[in-house]
């Protein structure tokens, strides 16, 4: 296995640029590319987040069903 097919050096790189990038970085330094969800780092949002979208979503539209609905 080469160091540039480990975790760790994947871990320490921009997917991007291939820039090194500390364990602590939100951003690569050189690009600016977003490091969430990448080695390790948690991910842009949640499942959660994810769920209560749908669920907004889903509710706004119900309602929106029932005034038109309701109008007629």
């Amino acid at each position: 296995m080469t160091a540039e097919s480990s975790p760790a050096f994947a871990a320490a790189t921009c997917p991007l640029c291939a820039a090194p990038a500390a364990p602590s970085d939100e951003r690569c330094g050189t690009c600016g590319f977003s490091l969430a969800g990448v080695g390790g780092r948690p991910g842009p949002f949640s499942r959660a987040t994810l769920w209560w979208s749908v669920a907004g979503f889903a509710a706004i539209y119900l309602i929106t069903l029932a005034i038109v609905a309701l109008t007629r």
